[in-house]
């Protein structure tokens, strides 16, 4: 098959990307052709197909969000194309002609690629696969949060999405991110022969409970798992990795460490204005057992894993399984993560790790402390995660049903 993997960014920076470049590998080892289709940003990686990637909405330098303040033009202009972009569509048409693609993998395609590259498709009678990382397709904010609250009212109805202006604080920023999600369901794009991939459970039954029915659970693969379990840590290191904004909860994973017996190194990008946020919380603390060590990778991130006891998610938004604890996982520590959407799928209460409720720092102290006065119990948990990861995120099984779900 000639299978073209759309995605915002064809640069390794974590979720669908980290997939993109997991599994990209092992398609084209199967005799597959995988033909990327990005914005053509300046970190990208090189490509022969780099020719095809549109333009991004403000500039080959503008990744992030917060990367720097945009003019009143460039907000415009960026709030058109986040609805249609006629130069994305355009080039959606010529990569699939170019190459004769038989099937459409999209991954992270929300705001920039999408509607584009599913109206190409539907042009092209190319059938799409839309592999679904958070819940673009249920709520404007992507994240289902309110006030830093779970929330589903975007089920029944988009408006209380603009009565509470849920993106931004802005009524201007909601209502387009609305229209965008409003357009691509007047024409069915997310539907059948739309095949929706979700990695959890959680998410593929919402989607279902919100009426769509062509739903498959396919989860995320791990490459690399030893075949034995990393020895377990003799020292007291709790770890978190991740982005450092709120909906990652870190600021009650910061408060449960004031005073613990035990160090916390927190690995994100402290350049970000929640980063900062929260480095600014350390400092004010003057806590000495907390430690920010910006962004982190490769294998010294591994280093990291392996010194750590207890990786911990303290996340307040319905996570969608995230890499952090597949990762904790295949380097057998023990999880302590918030009580929420797909996390007690990937954490299993008392077998895997332990689970608390979300935004509760003591209790987030109680479960690392406990796990750091175990280690035993720390090293039976991490073992317990290590065989699941093992047993249901098989690099070589996902590739084996993705390549069902994509033949046409």
């Amino acid at each position: 098959m000639r299978i073209l993997i759309a995605t915002n960014r064809y640069f390794l920076s974590g979720g669908p990307e980290r997939y993109l470049f997991n599994i990209a590998p092992e398609l084209a080892a199967r005799g597959h052709e995988v033909v990327p289709f990005a914005l053509a940003y300046s970190r990208n990686e090189p490509t022969p197909y780099a020719k095809y990637f549109p333009a991004p909405p403000v500039g080959p330098d503008y990744v992030w969000e917060g990367d720097r303040p945009l003019s009143f033009g460039e907000k415009s202009r960026l709030a058109a194309k986040v609805i249609f972009d006629r130069s994305v569509y355009d080039a959606a048409l010529r990569v699939l002609k170019d190459e004769s693609i038989d099937v459409v993998y999209a991954l992270q395609i929300a705001h920039y690629l999408a509607p584009e590259v599913l109206m190409a498709a539907r042009k092209m009678g190319v059938p799409v696969v839309w592999r679904q990382s958070d819940y673009q397709l249920l709520c404007p904010a992507y994240n289902a949060l309110r006030d830093n609250e779970p929330c589903v009212l975007c089920d029944r109805s988009l408006l209380p999405a603009l009565r509470y202006r849920c993106l931004k604080g802005s009524l201007a920023v909601t209502a387009t991110r609305v229209a965008a999600m409003k357009h691509l369901r007047a024409r069915n794009l997310d539907r059948p022969p739309t095949h929706l991939v979700s990695p959890s459970v959680f998410l593929a039954e919402r989607l279902r409970a919100n009426g769509y029915r062509q739903v498959t659970h396919l989860p995320t693969p791990v490459p690399g798992v030893p075949e034995t379990p990393p020895t377990p840590s003799d020292e007291r290191v709790a770890l978190y990795v991740g982005g450092l904004f709120p909906a990652k909860g870190v600021r009650w994973l910061v408060e449960a460490a004031l005073g613990a017996s035990w160090r916390l190194l927190i690995v994100g990008d402290t350049e970000t204005p929640d980063g900062r946020a929260i480095r600014e919380q350390v400092a004010s603390s003057n806590a000495t057992n907390v430690e920010m060590l910006g962004h982190v990778s490769g294998e010294k991130l591994t280093e990291l894993y392996r010194r750590a006891r207890v990786v911990v998610v303290p996340s307040i938004w319905f996570e969608n399984v995230p890499n952090v604890i597949l990762e904790a996982q295949a380097n057998g520590r023990s999880v302590v993560a918030s009580n929420l959407g797909s996390l007690p799928e990937v954490v299993r209460h008392e077998r895997d790790g332990l689970l608390v409720p979300p935004k509760d720092s003591a209790a987030i102290a109680d479960a690392v402390g406990k796990l750091m006065d175990n280690p035993n119990l720390a090293a039976e948990y991490g073992r317990s995660g290590f065989e699941r990861v093992r047993a249901e995120h098989d690099l070589t099984t996902h590739i084996d049903r993705l390549e069902e779900i994509l033949r046409p």
